[in-house]
């Protein structure tokens, strides 16, 4: 049911290589998912830019500035010629509201994905600039007690 409804509100694009797809600091309001290609997750200092990441087939990507309503902390851009789903969080949230139990599973896939990039330290993904001495893991921590429906 849930499905049914996010499908009808996702959009295909196709996005060149190296094409930037959410900026550094900027709030997203969509959540993308990648058919094809591959992006590169990139922390931009300056002039100087890194790769930390790079999202294949099957990842997603802008969900955490996009739930937490945070400019991102990374740059977003295409590595190949990558066939991207977008869409929006305002749908995304709605949907999630249909269904109790659809809405924590989502939460616990969110968590997972993340766990998958252990290479990262998650305090590096929602931590704002001036929060040094706040705890990195306080967003982790409230999604894990909202993946166990505690409101």
């Amino acid at each position: 049911e849930i499905l049914l409804l996010l499908v009808a509100d996702m959009k295909a694009e196709y996005i060149p290589p190296r094409e930037d797809v959410i900026m550094q600091n900027e709030s997203p309001d969509e959540v993308y998912i990648i058919v094809s290609g591959e992006v590169d997750m990139i922390e931009c200092e300056m002039e100087n830019e890194q790769v930390v990441w790079t999202f294949k087939s099957g990842d997603m990507f802008g969900e955490v500035g996009a739930f937490c309503y945070r400019p991102q902390s990374y740059m977003y851009r295409t590595k190949t010629l990558s066939q991207l789903l977008k869409i929006k969080t305002s749908c995304l949230i709605e949907g999630m509201k249909i269904r109790q139990e659809d809405n924590i599973t989502m939460i616990k896939n969110f968590l997972q994905h993340h766990k998958k990039l252990r290479d990262l330290k998650l305090g590096d993904l929602f931590q704002e600039v001036g929060e040094e001495n706040s705890d990195p893991n306080m967003s982790v921590n409230l999604l894990t007690v909202a993946s166990t429906g505690n409101a």
